[in-house]
C-alpha cells in the first residue's frame, strides 16, 4: 500500500510538472507547422510584441527559410522544461526531414492568458 502511495504521490508530482509545460510546447509545434505550411505571417504572430519589435517580419522569414530543420521540422523532442512565474524556458531538438538534429532553445512569455514566444535560438 505505502509502495502505491509513493507512486501515485510521485505520478502527480511529475504530471503537475509536466503538464503546465504542455501549453508553452504546443505554441512553439503550432509556430513550426506555420513555418513547414509557409505561413510565415502566422508564425511571426506567436512572437510576443517585444520579440516582433526586435525582429521583423522579413529577417523572421528569412531566418526560417535559412534553416532546414526549422523549415522541415519532422520531429522535435523538448525534454528540457522549466516554468517560473510567467516564463518559460523550453529545450530540446528538431530532426528535419534530412534526417540532421539540431537543439534548440525557446523563452516564452505568458501575456494576458496567452503564452508567446519571447526569444528563440535555432
Amino acid at each position: 500500500m505505502r509502495t502505491v502511495v509513493v507512486v501515485v504521490l510521485l505520478g502527480g508530482v511529475f504530471w503537475w510538472f509536466w503538464g503546465r509545460t504542455l501549453e508553452p510546447v504546443r505554441v512553439i509545434r503550432a509556430q513550426l507547422q506555420a513555418i513547414n505550411q509557409g505561413q510565415y505571417d502566422q508564425a511571426y504572430n506567436y512572437l510576443s510584441t517585444d520579440a516582433q519589435s526586435r525582429v521583423s517580419m522579413q529577417e523572421f522569414q528569412a531566418l526560417a527559410q535559412g534553416n532546414s530543420r526549422i523549415m522541415r521540422t519532422y520531429d522535435s523532442t523538448f525534454l528540457s522544461r522549466k516554468i517560473e512565474n510567467n516564463v518559460a524556458t523550453i529545450g530540446g531538438s528538431l530532426k528535419g526531414e534530412d534526417g540532421q538534429v539540431s537543439e534548440v532553445q525557446y523563452v516564452l512569455v505568458k501575456s494576458g492568458g496567452q503564452w508567446m514566444i519571447q526569444s528563440f535560438k535555432w
